[in-house]
């Protein structure tokens, strides 16, 4: 019945009214949740012998996901995200093939990201599917809860990452990176005391200095640390509430005091410290503040084990990071003290080659390539969250939305326009920040604090 309407309203004989139906009644969700859903529960919940009515079950409403697909393209989004669920029932019920199935889950859901990329929900299917990578599914699991409509039901799901650090965290000589790294964002994430968390965070950053750590990891590790910052989706983070205001006012205000050093991993006194450089009319809730001394630790970390093949990617997303909140003045005036800029200018700096166009990373209007270069891998997971609604032009991934696949994998020439947005984003930052000159002839980048040339950031 849903089908037939379905099939009637959207012809091209039909009128505006009547095409408009089914989206303004949630038709495709309704079809998706009684026709098919309610069957699926009960058929699940009367396994074994149930078994191949599902598996039929499942073929046939597969099927017709497809013929939606073609037929309505419309609401791609909500056919894709249904195949997606109907490849991981299949995952679950196969014995031999569930490698295959999954693969065909996660391909649908991420063609469903490319439409809807702020729906947190699909953040939350692939975070199920990332299993047993769990720092995968921490990351899939945060960006769920800080998406621009986040996924609620995640926060009981990121419970089930965080339950085998409920005893036994403290263990610090038992931990690997990824462990460790755990086990920190546990205690940030139920608000544990403030030394649980320094000496989990700097056993995990001690381990970070020990590992050569590969580009997607750092990646899952750095986003993961911005989703601390912004309180995992509170609805009172004061960061996050800051960061969303509409209105398109650009920091001016500059670091007026030094920012507190890296180099220690003294975390509880810097904790401390972070607190007193703070301006008394800007609090930082104690979980954003410890989340941003973790990210920003981390960063400075990143880049002193400087391989640029390895960490120019999670450089990339935390520049972007830094450049959303220099968009919003309270919101950086909260965090510039923490940031390292040192360390920053210092990676900028190793950038700079005979292949860099500075009127490109001069211009104030975002870098765009062509072709494969287009999109960095990166962007598919910048995208969508709350704290990066103000990073790309509005139709940047308009080429995204189709059922064409688009790939994410690292291609070789995508290294230059990388460098092109990293000091793209350098030059908007210190612009909003700090005091930037671009001394060409030495290719070289030299930020300046506003007050004091002896504060000179770059190494």
């Amino acid at each position: 019945m849903h089908y037939d309407f379905l099939l009637a309203s959207q012809s091209p004989i039909s009128g505006s009214e009547l095409r408009e139906i089914p989206g303004n009644y949630q038709m495709p969700a309704r079809m998706w949740r009684y026709g098919i859903h309610l069957f699926l529960d009960l058929l699940l919940e009367n396994l074994p012998d149930s078994l191949d009515f599902l598996i039929e079950f499942t073929q046939l409403a597969y099927s017709m996901m497809t013929l939606c697909l073609e037929s309505f393209e419309v609401f791609c989004d909500i056919w894709m995200e249904c195949l997606g669920d109907l490849a991981r029932c299949r995952m679950v019920i196969e014995d031999r093939d569930q490698d295959i199935w999954a693969e065909v889950a996660r391909y649908w859901y991420n063609q469903s990201a490319n439409f809807s990329p702020g729906e947190g929900r699909i953040q939350h299917h692939l975070g199920v599917l990332a299993y047993p990578d769990t720092l995968q599914k921490l990351c899939h699991y945060t960006r769920a809860l800080v998406s621009i409509r986040p996924f609620l039901h995640t926060q009981k799901s990121i419970g089930f990452v965080f339950s085998p650090y409920h005893e036994h965290r403290m263990d610090l000589g038992g931990h690997t990176m990824t462990t460790a790294f755990i086990a920190t964002h546990y205690t940030l994430y139920y608000r544990r005391p403030v030394d649980e968390f320094s000496a989990l965070a700097t056993c995990f950053l001690d381990l970070l200095r020990k590992e050569a750590v590969q580009d997607q990891t750092a990646l899952y590790i750095m986003s993961c640390n911005f989703a601390s910052v912004l309180q995992y989706g509170d609805i009172e983070a004061i960061v996050a509430l800051e960061m969303a205001q509409k209105d398109n006012k650009t920091a001016t205000e500059p670091c007026l005091s030094s920012p507190i050093s890296m180099s220690a991993l003294d975390l509880a006194t810097q904790i401390k410290d972070a607190r007193g450089l703070t301006p008394a009319n800007f609090h930082v809730p104690p979980m954003a503040l410890q989340g941003a001394i973790l990210s920003f630790h981390t960063l400075s970390i990143l880049i002193d084990s400087f391989n640029e093949s390895s960490v120019c990617a999670s450089v990339h997303i935390s520049l972007s990071f830094i450049w959303c909140l220099a968009l919003r003045p309270n919101a950086i005036q909260r965090l510039e003290k923490l940031i390292p800029w040192t360390d920053i200018a210092r990676f900028l700096n190793t950038l700079i080659n005979s292949d860099i166009v500075f009127e490109k990373i001069e211009d104030r209007a975002f870098p765009r390539y062509e072709g494969v270069a287009r999109y960095l891998p990166e962007d598919f997971l910048i995208r969508g969250q709350t704290w990066s609604q103000l990073y790309y032009p509005h139709d940047f991934f308009q080429d995204t939305a189709s059922k064409e696949e688009i790939s994410v994998i690292e291609d070789p020439s995508i290294g230059i326009p990388r460098r092109h947005r990293c000091l793209w984003l350098g030059v908007r930052i210190a612009t909003a920040t700090v005091s930037i000159n671009l001394l060409r002839s030495l290719y070289r980048i030299i930020v300046f604090t506003h007050r004091n040339d002896a504060n000179r950031l770059d190494m």
